[in-house]
Parts: structure tokens; sequence; C-alpha cells
């Protein structure tokens, strides 16, 4: 089960959140309801989860709809508005059973994310392998 799909197909930041949350659904580390949760975090606090140029970072309190930690990637086939103009096309759906294991997921994509050439194959590549590659160690692939 690959938690990463490239070429989604999403209209606005709720597909776009859903299409990742799904993954996260399908691959049994989160239930239905926390895609929901990850939602109502930009509804209620705006798109301060688009951590990069093009890349968000989707995630909701830790809790009861957390089964595993975990982190997945929805490559979108053309960026999406979160918001005051913010456009994403990649979006990583994080799911943590508790504080600790979220701060730490933060700061392992956080890492990862400050490499450029990272940002790069995220955001420009056709298919999954890559990104596989250059995300392995936070994705645990």
């Amino acid at each position: 089960m690959s938690l990463i799909r490239v070429g989604v197909t999403a209209n606005n930041f709720a597909e776009a959140i859903t299409a990742a949350g799904e993954l996260l659904v399908e691959a049994g580390h989160a239930k239905p309801q926390y895609i929901r949760a990850m939602i109502q975090v930009v509804e209620e606090l705006g798109p301060y989860i688009v951590i990069a140029d093009g890349i968000a970072l989707a995630h909701a309190a830790p809790g009861d709809n957390v089964i595993k930690n975990s982190i997945a990637l929805a490559v979108l086939e053309k960026s999406v508005d979160f918001g005051s103009g913010k456009m994403v096309k990649a979006v990583f759906a994080m799911a943590a059973t508790d504080h600790d294991s979220h701060i730490e997921s933060l700061g392992d994509l956080a890492a990862l994310l400050a490499d450029a050439e990272i940002r790069t194959v995220l955001l420009t590549a056709a298919e999954s392998q890559p990104i596989e590659l250059a995300l392995a160690s936070v994705l645990g692939e």
C-alpha cells in the first residue's frame, strides 16, 4: 500500500486534503473522521498549513481518529488555492497518535523540506517513484 499518489484531481483545498487523507484511511492508519478533522483545521484557522511554496501539511490533533503514526502525500494534477491566494500542488497528510509523535513528525518533515532539491521533486514528479526515494526516511517505505 503506497502512501503516495501522483496526478490527483482536486478542485479546492477540501478535495486536496481528502485525497491525501484517504491514503491514510486506506492504509488503516486513520479513521475516516480524521479527514474531516483536517479540513476543519483549515476552515477554522486558515491556510497556515501551507508550509512552503506549493506544499501543505494537513493534520489535526492527535486522538481517537488516528490508528498509527503516518504521513501520506497527494501530488495534485493542478495547484489549488488553500486560501489567501496560497496555491498548493503537494499535500501531506500527517496522522499522529500522541503529541510527542506529532512534534517529531513535524520536525522530520520540516528538515526534509528544507532541501530545495526535494521540494522540486515533490512539485514536478510525474510518478511516485522519485518521490518515494526522496521521502523514504520520513514515510518509512
